[in-house]
């Protein structure tokens, strides 16, 4: 009798795993392509990506079609941080209106090949098109291997 009633404990136990792990798979799996999805919306309504230097791993700066924008940055230790807010284009200048202040984000940039230098900054917080960035620590390898040669 005890064999019986272990037995039939067994398959109970092994159906409910596979019903858990079959759950867990098709949540995982609808969990996914929700987030491919959500992403490829919001990637949609980026205008232009600017990226800069700051710290080791550096600044981005999202402006959206709808005049919104994001700017996040991180550097070393804690020096990190993400400030939303609108902009506007005056023609050859960017003017920003973040939603809270943030010394690293300057009000006004001016358009400059494919790059925003700061207005009331220092030129090395400026920002280039992503796709045209490259960073200090890129630069300065590139030109070890170029000595090297």
């Amino acid at each position: 009798m005890g064999k019986k009633f272990s037995n039939r404990n067994r398959k109970t136990h092994s159906k409910r795993r596979v019903n858990w792990i079959g759950t867990f798979t098709l949540v995982a799996i609808f969990s996914g392509i929700l987030l491919f999805l959500t992403s490829e919306k919001q990637n949609e309504q980026v205008l232009k990506s600017y990226c800069g230097d700051f710290g080791i791993y550096g600044k981005s700066l999202v402006l959206m079609k709808d005049s919104t924008f994001r700017f996040s940055y991180h550097g070393c230790s804690q020096d990190n941080g993400f400030v939303s807010g609108t902009w506007e284009d005056n023609g050859t200048t960017l003017t920003f209106s973040p939603d809270q202040i943030n010394v690293n984000l300057d009000f006004q940039y001016q358009r400059s090949n494919h790059e925003l230098v700061p207005l009331n900054k220092p030129i090395k917080d400026k920002f280039t098109l992503c796709e045209n960035y490259i960073a200090d620590w890129e630069l300065i390898e590139m030109i070890e291997d170029s000595d090297s040669l």
